[in-house]
């Protein structure tokens, strides 16, 4: 196999990388990727693997970003990722071992940038031991590429943990181990009906609430699609969520690229759940986008001084989300990482999500293997069989 590096992902299309994208993936399509590379986070490439010299039918590639040590997004930092993760071990990074948090950038980051998930793609089909050398050479030329940019690590950091051909082959090619570091939530959907059957009647009770405490306040809820006129009703609103959760602030410009790509790419299936008040102003509304039989939760915001105590979150994210995706035919809604047990409540799976880092320097790669090793020790009994029976 020959390998290949590409600095857009519009020339790895010409390798054959679209032919790699699972019908509903979302954020491993090119179209995706476009939009991620035209905000300008950090520096992408493409990397492939080739049957042979002059193939445009790619049999592995990984799209990825060369973060810097300036890189303000927290969940593409190598660093960031596994302090949070530490953290919620019990573990600060004040107790890693000295410099290894900050040792790791600049750092390069395989995989999709959005919603917790960094696959490696295959082609369909490829199997046995075919697979594992083109993931392996795939692994091999990205982190050729990685110490020739003088970066000092170079990580996946939500591999699904379905993907065994693909930890396997990160932890043979020198990667730690981590995780479950985060969950991404999936909601499974059939019917309105069958999601409030699916709870327990204390919860039934309070949908059917919140519905009508929506509806008496006269807010009417819609479903507009995605139009650069609704996108600067959008952005303010998001920007009160960010405040909310305590961001240092809101990359409105970047988000305002994010909405034009996804108005080419996606047209009619970019459809905003929307939450206006008497007066017809935008007080909340849930973004989403429909690929094959999958709804994915893109961005929300909400007015929150004007609706005080009005679930309109709960609304336009999980009640009318699931209205829409069962008339449109969608069999799950996709929502991402973040608040694990409000999204259990309403009817999600949660599916692990594994991080996988390679120091280059030996040192660094030892206080890793040391940390990981500190991690395994103070695990709930609770999480490390959860972790372990997924490599079952």
């Amino acid at each position: 196999m020959v390998p290949a590096v590409t600095s857009s992902v519009t020339d790895a299309v010409k390798l054959g990388y679209a032919d790699l994208v699972e019908p509903d993936n979302l954020y491993d399509t090119p179209s995706w990727h476009e939009i991620d590379e035209a905000i300008g986070i950090a520096k992408p490439f493409t990397v492939l693997t080739l049957p042979e010299a002059g193939s445009a039918r790619a049999t592995a590639a990984a799209w990825g970003l060369i973060v810097g040590e300036d890189a303000f997004w927290p969940f593409l930092r190598a660093d960031s990722v596994l302090s949070m993760f530490l953290e919620e071990r019990g573990l600060p990074g004040a107790d890693a071992p000295a410099g290894t948090l900050s040792g790791l950038m600049p750092s390069a980051y395989l995989g999709a940038l959005r919603a917790g998930t960094t696959r490696l793609l295959l082609r369909p089909g490829l199997t046995g031991a075919p697979a594992r050398q083109a993931i392996r050479e795939l692994l091999d030329e990205a982190e050729e590429m990685a110490r020739g940019a003088g970066l000092n690590s170079i990580g996946c950091l939500y591999l699904p943990t379905e993907c065994e051909l693909e930890r396997d082959a990160l932890i043979e090619a020198g990667y730690t181990e981590f995780g479950p570091a985060l969950h991404v939530a999936i909601m499974p959907v059939t019917s309105f009906d069958e999601f409030l059957r699916a709870m327990k009647a204390h919860r039934r009770a309070n949908v059917r609430r919140h519905r009508r405490l929506v509806a008496a306040s006269g807010v009417t809820i819609g479903r507009e699609p995605l139009t650069p006129s609704l996108s600067d009703e959008m952005l303010p609103l998001e920007a009160q969520l960010y405040q909310k959760y305590e961001h240092v602030s809101h990359p409105t410009e970047m988000a305002r690229i994010v909405h034009a790509g996804v108005m080419r790419a996606h047209g009619e299936r970019a459809i905003v759940v929307t939450a206006r008040s008497p007066d017809g102003v935008l007080r909340g509304y849930s973004a989403f986008i429909h690929r094959g039989e999958t709804l994915y939760s893109r961005d929300c915001g909400f007015d929150y001084p004007w609706q005080g105590r009005l679930p309109l979150y709960l609304e336009t994210n999980y009640y009318s989300a699931v209205e829409l995706a069962e008339e449109i035919g969608a069999r799950q809604i996709h929502y991402s990482y973040g608040s694990d047990e409000t999204k259990v409540e309403y009817g999600c799976e949660l599916h692990p999500r594994m991080t996988y880092i390679k120091a280059f320097r030996p040192s660094l790669a030892a206080q890793l293997a040391e940390l990981a090793g500190l991690v395994r020790d103070r695990e709930p009994p609770a999480q490390a069989g959860r972790a372990s029976s997924v490599r079952q």
